[in-house]
């Protein structure tokens, strides 16, 4: 992927709901099993890790906010 596309992946990594992260990370798994090249690999890879590390910032976050409470 290029700069303007992971700029594009990033921005809607932040605006996503959490039912949205669901559904693109299974794509992107689905999509996993199919792809032979390392370069596209390696960014499926990341977008994996990214949205993984997106669901518990936020649900620590939940966490912090309900233990204030």
């Amino acid at each position: 992927m290029d700069k303007q596309e992971w700029k594009q992946f990033l921005r809607w990594l932040d605006d996503a709901n959490e039912r949205e992260l669901a559904q693109v990370k299974r794509r992107l798994r689905s999509t996993q099993a199919a792809v032979t090249e390392a370069g596209v690999r390696s960014d499926l890879r990341r977008m994996l890790r990214l949205i993984d590390e997106e669901v518990l910032i936020r649900q620590n976050l939940a966490m912090r906010s309900k233990a204030r409470r």
